[in-house]
């Protein structure tokens, strides 16, 4: 039992749920939600845990410290940038900027790994 609920489509299926979920609540109670905050910006939280253990079901290991690895140098190499076009560094729009690409860039690489797991699974891979 406990094996089928850490499958990776037990888990897409989850992710779905919670997404359905956020989004009804951003809609329907708006007094509840923060008016900057997507509903992928919370998302995210739960994709690293998907992503987690897809990687683990399909190459046996984790793709976080990677993904850490690269999220810290490309929050390095942001930072040099913005000071360097703006010659001020201002936290708000860094912080935004790298946060939505980190959204963009793990919702791409879920999906992808999603896809070849499902790919697998039907054994066209």
């Amino acid at each position: 039992m406990l094996k089928s609920l850490t499958s990776w489509y037990v888990e897409f299926v989850i992710l779905v749920i919670i997404w359905i979920i956020l989004g009804v609540v951003k809609q329907k109670f708006p007094q509840l939600w923060p008016k900057k905050v997507l509903v992928l910006d919370v998302m995210l939280v739960f994709i690293v845990f998907g992503l987690h253990s897809v990687s683990v079901a399909w190459t046996g290991l984790s793709i976080l410290p990677f993904m850490a690895f690269a999220a810290s140098a490309y929050g390095l190499v942001l930072t040099l940038y913005l000071i360097y076009t703006e010659d001020d560094f201002r936290f708000k729009r860094f912080f935004v900027t790298y946060w939505r690409t980190l959204d963009i860039i793990g919702i791409g690489a879920y999906f992808i790994m999603i896809f070849i797991q499902s790919a697998k699974f039907l054994g066209i891979i």
